[in-house]
């Protein structure tokens, strides 16, 4: 009757993005499910970041789980934002990430509309 509706985040795929260094996510929320958004759990590397860019049409919702980072939007100056952070990103506003701390950066990510396909490339398969 629940099938595929309740997983553990262990079963699921793990994948790098591109433009991404030192992370590994995991879509919790495959856009499949609803198609109005998608949600995902990413782990950063101490050092580890998200490199410059900008979503075209997607709004991204960025919430810190755990540790701590430098946040660049636009051109206003980097904020250091800790766990309890909610960022929230508009499209066509640039932006980066850097684990600035000494442990893994844990975040949950969610994105309206999903992401357009793109290189992830898998862990672990």
């Amino acid at each position: 009757m629940h099938q595929g509706l309740i997983a553990q985040d262990s079963e699921l795929r793990r994948y790098a993005p591109p433009g991404h260094a030192g992370t590994v996510n995991v879509r919790l929320v495959e856009k499949e499910f609803c198609g109005a958004f998608e949600m995902i759990h990413g782990t950063i590397a101490p050092g580890g970041e998200a490199e410059r860019h900008r979503h075209e049409r997607e709004h991204q919702v960025i919430y810190l789980l755990d540790g701590e980072a430098m946040v660049e939007l636009g051109d206003a100056p980097a904020v250091r934002c800790g766990a309890g952070a909610v960022i929230r990103i508009p499209p066509r506003l640039d932006h980066r990430l850097v684990n600035t701390g000494p442990t893994p950066l844990k975040l949950i990510v969610l994105y309206s509309p999903p992401l357009p396909p793109r290189d992830d490339t898998p862990i672990g398969e």
